[in-house]
């Protein structure tokens, strides 16, 4: 893991609890935290105290379609494309795929692929689609366009069988595995920044903090970046 460097905002407040799909990563390993599903936070509501770090993939999701016209048959193809790819993505240390369930991302293995539900393309009674998630590693000195080049470079190699085509559908967006780890020491972070503050002010004075018991979220702050944060609130108050 990258050295993480701790960032600060110009405002001293920052805002009330805010719950951001956060009771979704408990017990669980990697996160999508961008997209659709994201909190759009206003730069005076982020709280002083940051853990700027990069995220840990950059993933797409991905579209097998299939017009076969009997529907055992569009399941056969689109089965065995996926197998090639997901044989493909094993072979391969920069890829990997995966299923997205509420906002979580779960491996997708070869053996997996039976398993999975199709759905069909609106409109079109005799098209059956698989949706996935194909993701790489964001590496140091990494671009978004070197990232997406990755993956884009495995999606046009995927050799397709009978009628199926594959092709990347939606937004680019980040992962973060297991965000809660980092919840130690955005703490000692605000922790530090007390004790400064309340110094500042000197003798007579001390500071009090709130929102210790939310839990760690996050903002998008770059291409590849993210800001991880505790939402709280710090005010300097007279002391007892």
């Amino acid at each position: 893991m990258k050295s993480s460097a701790f960032a600060a905002a110009v405002a001293l407040l920052a805002s009330p609890a805010i719950a951001q799909d956060a009771s979704n990563y408990v017990g669980v390993d990697e996160i999508i935290v961008t997209g659709s599903r994201a909190i759009e936070w206003d730069p005076d509501d982020v709280p002083v105290i940051q853990l700027e770090r990069r995220a840990d993939n950059l993933i797409v999701a991905i579209r097998v379609v299939n017009d076969t016209r009997d529907a055992p048959g569009r399941r056969n193809e689109i089965t065995q494309t996926l197998r090639a790819m997901a044989r493909a993505a094993a072979g391969r240390p920069d890829i990997d795929l995966s299923i997205e369930d509420d906002g979580t991302l779960v491996p997708l293995t070869e053996d997996m692929v039976s398993t999975l539900t199709l759905g069909m393309d609106p409109g079109r009674s005799d098209t059956s689609v698989a949706s996935l998630v194909v993701k790489t590693p964001i590496r140091e000195g990494d671009t978004l366009d070197a990232a997406s080049e990755r993956i884009e470079d495995f999606v046009d190699g995927v050799a397709p069988v009978g009628r199926s085509l594959a092709d990347i559908s939606g937004d680019w967006q980040l992962s973060v595995v297991n965000p809660a780890q980092y919840r130690a020491p955005i703490l000692a972070a605000i922790s530090a920044d007390a004790r400064t503050t309340a110094a500042t002010f000197g003798e007579g004075y001390a500071v009090q903090v709130e929102g210790m018991s939310n839990r760690v979220t996050w903002r998008q702050s770059g291409p590849l970046e993210l800001a991880l944060f505790i939402p709280y609130q710090m005010t300097v108050v007279p002391s007892p």
